[in-house]
């Protein structure tokens, strides 16, 4: 472990020596030129320069039982996956006093790995092996940066639970910046704690709003008979070139 640690360090280091770059017009992490799309600065306006034929955009469904989050955009290229996040706290007068948001990622697609249901439709086979999680609102004050927990899956392969194996040190994983409402993010590829991160892999996001149930999830679906807490898949993340 402490071997693996140090390498993730090393890496970190050797990507952030050079990542100030990355948000204007440094080398991309699969050479040659690459301007980043997006700055994590709580400034949105650059993600209507997007071309929305390559934005991923999710919905809160109308019926869903969680419905803290009521939209998600997700922008991902070889480097860098942006995400975008709205929320909505109408249920709660004013009163917020905490909030937090979860990253769910089966990074490597594949079933034989990972474990954790959650709050999607995953089969027989629950496949999430990293888990992020961290505050955007803590003491009903809007947190200046995402500090998050960043762990591993520790269970069984395809179990449920809440099993996660924290990996310390990663600097730069993940940033984020943004206001009570609208959050954006930047989870940097080289620098995923379980291994290659596919081209193409699958996401959902949670958030929890005054405690640590979650109230809100991404992406969901119409409650009906046959599916009574509105779930759907995890999210395909697609990869722009």
């Amino acid at each position: 472990m402490k071997k693996i640690l140090a390498m993730l360090a090393f890496a970190a280091a050797m990507f952030v020596s050079c990542g100030e770059k990355t948000d204007d017009e440094g080398e991309g992490g699969g050479g040659g030129s690459y301007k980043a799309p997006i700055t994590i600065d709580g400034d949105f306006a650059d993600w209507a320069a997007l071309d929305a034929s390559k934005v991923q955009v999710m919905k809160c469904a109308s019926s869903a039982t969680k419905a803290d989050m009521k939209l998600a955009k997700v922008y991902a290229d070889k480097n860098f996956i942006f995400v975008y996040i709205e929320m909505d706290y109408s249920a709660y007068d004013g009163e917020v006093t905490m909030a937090h948001i979860d990253f769910c990622i089966d990074g490597d697609a594949d079933t034989a790995t990972g474990g954790y249901n959650g709050q999607w439709d995953q089969g027989v086979t629950p496949c999430i092996d990293v888990l992020i999680e961290g505050s955007i609102i803590e003491d009903s004050a809007v947190c200046e940066a995402f500090d998050p927990f960043v762990g591993t899956w520790g269970g069984e392969v395809n179990a449920d639970g809440w099993t996660w194996t924290e990996i310390e040190g990663l600097t730069g994983f993940i940033e984020g910046k943004g206001n009570k409402k609208a959050w954006e993010f930047r989870i940097t590829r080289e620098l995923y704690p379980a291994g290659k991160m596919a081209k193409e892999f699958n996401m959902g996001i949670l958030c929890t709003v005054n405690g640590w149930d979650a109230t809100g999830a991404l992406p969901n679906a119409e409650v009906t008979e046959t599916n009574i807490d509105g779930r759907a898949p995890l999210l395909k993340i697609n990869y722009n070139k």
